[in-house]
């Protein structure tokens, strides 16, 4: 029988969970970062925040077959592909913020649900129905709403932007497939592995020594981003791109709350009404996907 972390499955509730959650640690991990980042260069910051990730995951794959079984895999070049893509990006979302404004990154960003959805119709020929279209829009409508863009938008590092974004799409389209096949681990590892390598080589020379307090808080960041790795990574294999798609509009509000409950920052009015609605349409999401899952059992000993 084969290993459930090797193959797709219908479980979209759950799915949607494993993503609002993964998406949740994120910003709580960026956190700690902000204050990492202020001592250490871009490059050290990436390379431990790699490094931390992948000792907790490389102890969940000793309960779960050892490393070998994990990261077996015969699909070298489908896995090549993907961390392509992941760098490609990296690297757009990097540009652009040295040469565009923040708000219009981010508003820009969330463009990636609209080209998931389109992906997951075009590349996984995911049926696609009109509320699922319906909860992509709205999201996006409460990014705009809660960031009130201006004409920064429309920059030419905007292009950069969109092109990340639509990377970003295509490596969650990519984990949807490396899913039917490939553990859920490995799907988490891979990533980081690429990313020490691609450091590394950087840091030779650069490398700034580290309190012991320090050490620990990238410790805590490696943990929150593994699991949000991990849970992201078995969001896709449980549940449909397009379904999930919407839900890449939640990280807004948790860094909305973020900065209030952390930083005492008190949000707009803008951006209270915009986390409402994006709140909202994640909600409807994971109503819409309780229901599909009850009909679906119902369906199922009359087959």
């Amino acid at each position: 029988m084969e290993n459930s972390d090797r193959q797709l499955q219908d479980r979209a509730a759950l799915g949607v969970f494993l993503m609002i959650v993964g998406l949740a640690l994120y910003p709580l991990s960026d956190a700690l970062l902000k204050h990492l980042m202020g001592t250490y260069s871009v490059s050290q910051t990436t390379f431990l925040r790699a490094f931390t990730r992948v000792l907790p995951l490389g102890v969940a794959a000793l309960f779960q077959g050892g490393l070998k079984h994990v990261l077996y895999t015969d699909r070298v070049k489908a896995h090549l592909v993907r961390l392509l893509v992941n760098v490609l990006s990296t690297f757009s979302f990097m540009i652009a913020f040295s040469k565009s404004t923040l708000t219009a990154i981010y508003t820009l960003g969330y463009t990636a649900p609209l080209f998931m959805i389109i992906l997951s119709s075009l590349l996984l020929k995911e049926q696609i129905s009109w509320d699922r279209w319906a909860a992509v829009f709205a999201g996006m409508a409460g990014v705009i709403i809660a960031m009130q863009p201006g004409s920064s938008l429309f920059e030419w590092a905007s292009l950069i932007v969109l092109f990340g974004a639509f990377a970003a799409a295509l490596n969650k389209i990519l984990m949807r497939r490396l899913a039917s096949s490939e553990h859920s681990l490995a799907i988490a590892i891979y990533p980081n592995i690429v990313m020490m390598m691609a450091t590394l080589p950087v840091l030779v020379g650069q490398w700034v020594p580290m309190a012991w307090s320090h050490w620990a808080l990238f410790g805590v960041v490696g943990l929150l981003t593994a699991l949000a790795q991990y849970s992201i990574a078995q969001a896709v294999r449980c549940t449909k791109g397009s379904t999930l798609s919407p839900i890449d509009y939640s990280t807004y509000f948790w860094v909305v709350a973020l900065d209030f409950c952390v930083w005492g920052k008190t949000p707009a009015q803008s951006m209270v009404v915009g986390a409402l609605i994006i709140a909202s349409s994640n909600l409807y999401i994971l109503y819409r996907a309780r229901c599909e899952e009850r009909v679906e059992r119902a369906v199922e000993p009359q087959k």
